[in-house]
């Protein structure tokens, strides 16, 4: 059997003692807190694995297991998403209502800009002053933003080639930060499985004379056990006598 250790923690006592090595706080640590238990083994001793045949039958219980797996809700401990908050009658508020209205829209994406195209009143609208003075606000709306999209353009054109430079040398920077940062994480898991390596495979003669110790004890035990029902057997035999 594999050497898996399995360690119950004691939430009161804390008899399990991780070491000095405090986890980051992940949702993995954080579902593995909550349920209390601390899963490790012994990869350097337990080399059953690598049978392809003990393989094939290890991934087909765990296929059966997956199969009458339910799997709980991971993130129900944790607090819920903030909704967005928008006040009410804004600009923004409305817009989001017009899209809630318009599927059409919604689907395409983005502001609706074809409201504020100039258009000349038509109809009985030309003869009203008010319907005029609206279209002069679209005309004046389209034409502001009409400035405002010339002068972006105008300054992507000047300054966009050295902006994207600056931008990329920027993200080549922060590529090499995180290059040596792996590099330097790589070389602590490096050093972990040594000093794993060496642990386990230090103490693989205790472990293997403890697991001869036990097979031996049971062996025992069942050696005893026979030995008792056959006593047993001979008691109740010799009470049948006497009666």
């Amino acid at each position: 059997a594999a050497m898996a250790l399995i360690l119950t923690a004691n939430r009161g006592g804390g008899d399990v003692q991780m070491g000095d090595y405090e986890p980051t706080m992940c949702l993995a640590r954080l579902i593995q807190n909550e349920n209390a238990i601390a899963v490790d083994s012994l990869p350097y001793l337990d080399r059953e694995y690598d049978d392809p045949k003990m393989k094939n039958r290890v991934d087909s219980l765990v296929e059966d297991e997956m199969e009458l797996f339910e799997p709980r809700d991971y993130l129900g401990s944790l607090p819920p998403v903030p909704e967005l908050s928008v006040k009410k009658g804004s600009a923004l508020w409305k817009e989001f209502e017009r899209l809630d209205k318009d599927p059409e829209s919604k689907m395409k994406g983005g502001f609706d800009l074809a409201r504020y195209e100039p258009k000349a009143p038509e109809g009985a609208a030309a003869q009203k002053p008010e319907a005029w003075d609206e279209a002069l606000k679209q005309a004046e709306t389209s034409l502001e933003y009409n400035n405002m999209r010339t002068g972006n353009a105008e300054l992507l054109g000047l300054y966009g080639v050295n902006a994207w430079r600056a931008h990329n040398i920027g993200l080549e920077d922060v590529n090499g930060v995180h290059k040596r940062r792996l590099v330097v994480e790589k070389a602590k898991v490096t050093e972990i499985n040594r000093k794993r390596q060496h642990l386990q495979l230090g103490s693989a003669a205790k472990l293997q004379k403890l697991e001869d110790r036990y097979v031996m004890s049971v062996h025992k035990n069942r050696r005893i056990e026979g030995q008792c029902l056959a006593l047993e057997k001979e008691v109740a035999a010799l009470e049948k006598q006497a009666q």
